[in-house]
């Protein structure tokens, strides 16, 4: 798999601990920009995290500001190198040692008050979050599960941006169910006679869509790990994640 995703003096794209190295060391615009993009990826694990552990929906959205602050101010993403796995697993253990102390938390939410780096009505945090599996208390496993449903997410956006590239925004949405887990498809003869066309090519569509979709998938998740001998185990683990 990963020699034909990354064929011989192919560049390996931009990982997530890359970001983390712009941070450090970029120009202060690029540490912007990547550590907006850490955000982006990470913020909805932290605060599913927080909720499942007990938080009110004010208090974790509260820690997590204060948490991200935490990554950016008193620059605890700096400290972060490869050398210890996933960031993933960094970021948590962050995360839980910032909650370790009751006194530190309270006084952390107080120094946090006032700065918000995300907009949590905008983003539907609560929204997400009632759709969570009740039946996973764990918080550690639902932070896993939720980081593994927003790289699917984002692989999504980008095969929709596909398609609304090539005006075909419609097929792609009517196609959607079909990449999605754990959902029953919809008919294909049904969906032939809406779309106007054959069976066949309806599967073919399909095909198309899935091939692309894992090509994606791949390249994404190439960005989380640190070599291209990595993506197949980072690929099953993803698997078992979005299983449960």
């Amino acid at each position: 798999m990963s020699s034909s995703l990354f064929p011989k003096n192919a560049v390996f794209p931009t990982t997530h601990w890359t970001l983390v190295e712009m941070v450090r060391s970029g120009s202060p615009q690029d540490a912007a920009k990547a550590m907006e993009a850490l955000c982006r990826t990470y913020w909805y694990p932290v605060y599913v995290y927080l909720r499942r552990s007990g938080h009110s929906k004010q208090d974790a959205e509260d820690l997590t500001q204060r948490f991200f602050q935490l990554l950016i101010e008193d620059k605890v993403i700096q400290a972060a190198r490869s050398e210890t796995g996933k960031l993933r697993n960094y970021l948590l253990g962050v995360l839980i040692r910032q909650l370790s102390d009751h006194g530190r938390r309270q006084s952390a939410l107080k120094r946090g008050g006032g700065q918000e780096f995300l907009s949590f009505e905008e983003l539907n945090a609560e929204v997400r979050y009632a759709h969570e599996p009740v039946n996973s208390t764990n918080p550690e496993e639902i932070f896993d599960q939720a980081w593994a449903h927003e790289l699917m997410e984002v692989v999504r956006q980008q095969l929709r941006e596909h398609f609304v590239k090539m005006g075909r925004e419609q097929t792609f949405d009517e196609l959607v169910p079909f990449l999605k887990l754990g959902e029953e498809a919809p008919c294909r003869q049904e969906l032939a006679r809406k779309l106007g066309t054959s069976d066949i090519y309806i599967s073919m569509l399909i095909h198309r869509l899935r091939h692309k979709f894992r090509l994606l998938l791949q390249r994404e998740v190439a960005r989380t790990v640190l070599r291209p001998e990595d993506i197949e185990s980072e690929l099953n683990w993803l698997r078992r994640m979005l299983e449960k």
